[in-house]
């Protein structure tokens, strides 16, 4: 049996006895997860109707017109698609619609799109990740289309479809989806869009915008009554009965109404409140538990949103994050970020300084996540400028950058403009005159 050895507190084996042991908080804990599908989905009945509209057709066959779905994170638009999806095929007798579903957010190329399209109906990797022309893939899959899916339905469900708009190709990619009909013998396809933004559309080629038609559903976010009402029914599904303690689901759906009316956020923050529970041997879920959840969440969330910026924008943020532990009187406004952020991409070989409207784009990112605000000032004469303040934990954030490769290097240096015995004079660096 293995041990821990005698330097180390922590007794696994007592530990998992305990769990074994201890109070059963969760049923099915998945039911809490958002690709979970419940037999009913409260508060949207408008688009479920909607979507339900637009795609009966498919029961006798006919072609659907593409569409699109709006609507912020959480609102449910993904969730809706998959409820319609499954509805539609309890209702067809013969010739079931295919679906196709397609994370932009990680297929991302148009390359990538087309194999993942083709590989999914084929049911393994016939199309490698590089490597083929592109119209190779589409001649093989409009051949693979017809042959295989026939006479049925292929609804492709783009998920987060602005993401592919923005990209090289993309215009192209999505022109060949919306016409992929008028290339085909006997399949009929169906392009649905979901987007969390309203004006992506403004990107588009206008061949696209024709193709794609003007048929779209906007989702509104979820008010706090909204997400009390899905995590009473979730909750039934997902933990033992007389778990929860009065006041919990209200907290959750108060907490997530604050975030957009973000559903994802709610049952989130009541899955991740019953893990605490079950954890600590509690035998019910408390309103302490769900504030011990949030915390944790938003600490997770700053982590992985900090890991998952790109170089540049980590670059803004160590600038902000010297000035501050090195100067922490220092008001700090958006030019003297341009200036850190300089000192530090000519220390990184093959990185290129930005302009200041660049980084000001970045400061307004990081202080839309929440992790710094910055506040137009007015300073007279010199015009107006951001006042920028570091919003999360400085410790929290140091460990956060410490595991960034090209990052962790550049923790310790202490930019030039706080240091008092030299000057910055373009990209040179002088020591004052006394």
């Amino acid at each position: 049996m293995l041990k821990n050895g005698k330097y180390h507190n922590f007794n696994i084996d007592q530990f998992y006895k305990n769990y074994l042991n201890g109070p059963k908080i969760f049923k099915k804990r998945d039911a809490l997860e958002p690709a979970y599908i419940p037999n009913e989905l409260p508060h949207r009945d408008t688009e479920i109707k909607e979507i339900a509209s637009k795609t009966a057709c498919a029961l006798r066959g006919d072609t659907p017109p593409n569409f699109l779905c709006y609507g912020m994170t959480g609102t449910g638009k993904t969730a809706t698609i998959r409820y319609i999806s499954q509805k539609l095929a309890q209702f067809t007798k013969k010739s079931k619609p295919w679906w196709i579903y397609i994370n932009c957010s990680i297929v991302s190329t148009p390359y990538r799109i087309l194999a993942h399209i083709y590989n999914t109906i084929v049911g393994q990797e016939k199309i490698p990740p590089t490597g083929l022309p592109k119209d190779v893939i589409f001649k093989k899959l409009l051949g693979l289309l017809d042959h295989k899916i026939s006479n049925s339905i292929c609804f492709l469900v783009l998920d987060e479809i602005d993401l592919i708009a923005d990209k090289r190709g993309g215009n192209e990619i999505l022109y060949d989806l919306t016409r992929l009909n008028e290339n085909l013998d006997s399949c009929r396809t169906c392009l649905i869009g979901i987007s969390n933004k309203l004006k992506f559309k403004d990107s588009l080629d206008p061949r696209v915008i024709s193709s794609l038609g003007k048929e779209h559903i906007t989702f509104s976010t979820y008010n706090a009554k909204e997400l009390g009402d899905i995590l009473k029914e979730r909750a039934k599904i997902a933990f033992c009965d007389d778990i929860l303690k009065e006041g919990v689901i209200p907290l959750c759906a108060a907490l997530a109404a604050k975030e957009h009316g973000d559903a994802r956020k709610a049952l989130q923050l009541l899955r991740k409140a019953g893990e605490i529970a079950e954890r600590t041997q509690n035998k019910m879920i408390t309103r302490e538990h769900v504030n011990k959840a949030q915390h944790e969440l938003e600490r997770d969330h700053i982590i992985d949103y900090i890991k998952g910026m790109p170089l540049q924008a980590q670059l803004v943020l160590t600038a902000i994050y010297l000035i501050t532990i090195f100067s922490n009187d220092r008001v700090i406004v958006s030019g003297d970020i341009y200036e850190v952020h300089d000192e530090l991409t000519n220390k990184m070989p093959g990185v290129r300084s930005l302009t200041r409207r660049r980084i000001s784009d970045y400061i307004n990112e990081l202080s839309l996540a929440g992790i710094i605000t910055a506040a137009k000032k007015s300073l007279g004469y010199y015009g107006r400028t951001k006042v920028i303040n570091l919003d999360i934990d400085k410790k929290l954030l140091e460990g956060t950058l410490s595991h960034i490769a090209k990052i962790k290097t550049l923790l310790n240096y202490k930019p030039v403009l706080i240091q008092n015995k030299k000057v910055r004079i373009k990209n040179n660096v002088f020591r004052k005159l006394s």
